[in-house]
């Protein structure tokens, strides 16, 4: 075994460790959620538009001994996949707003989050309505072909055995 790790260097597994593998399986599963969710955050921060919330609202979430899910606000999808205006397919997204007007709770998020005026804040609900949001493409752009590549190596490494990894995206809507 060649003791290096592509995706998560230094993190402590020895030869020792992986005669255990229900330890070392575990210890990586949690170290490839934790590194998965802090990229999802920093790139959440970075490129998407927010308060800071849904960057905050990523989580791991365990189903079951050796996988996990991650987990994040319900608009995380819309920031992803981006919405297409009133009227228009102007983003490609499978979300589109439905209507122009714009509701108390748009208008109000809109002022938590910039600090304007009600009015102002209807003003700018009302041109996202118009122009819609665009994709920021978090999954594949963090979760990318180079990422899983290393996740696969190193549970290679790990096991001893050869994985294809893939990541599906939920369809709760």
């Amino acid at each position: 075994m060649a003791g290096e790790f592509d995706f998560l260097e230094g993190i402590g597994i020895s030869t020792s460790d992986v005669e255990q593998p229900a330890t070392v399986y575990q210890k990586f599963i949690v170290e490839v959620s934790n590194q998965l969710i802090k990229d999802l955050r920093a790139y959440i921060k970075e490129n998407a538009n927010n308060t800071g919330g849904l960057a905050s609202s990523v989580v791991p979430f365990p189903t079951g001994n050796l996988s996990f899910e991650i987990q994040a606000d319900e608009y995380f999808k819309f920031q992803d996949k981006g919405v297409n205006a009133v009227g228009s397919n102007n983003h490609g997204s499978e979300f589109s707003f439905r209507y122009p007007g714009v509701s108390q709770n748009m208008a109000k998020a809109i002022q938590e989050w910039k600090g304007f005026e009600i009015g102002h804040a209807y003003a700018v609900a009302a041109s996202i309505k118009s122009h819609g949001i665009a994709p920021k493409k978090i999954i594949e752009t963090v979760l990318n072909e180079k990422v899983l590549d290393k996740i696969a190596n190193d549970l290679a490494e790990v096991t001893g055995l050869i994985f294809s990894i893939k990541f599906e995206k939920a369809t709760k809507q």
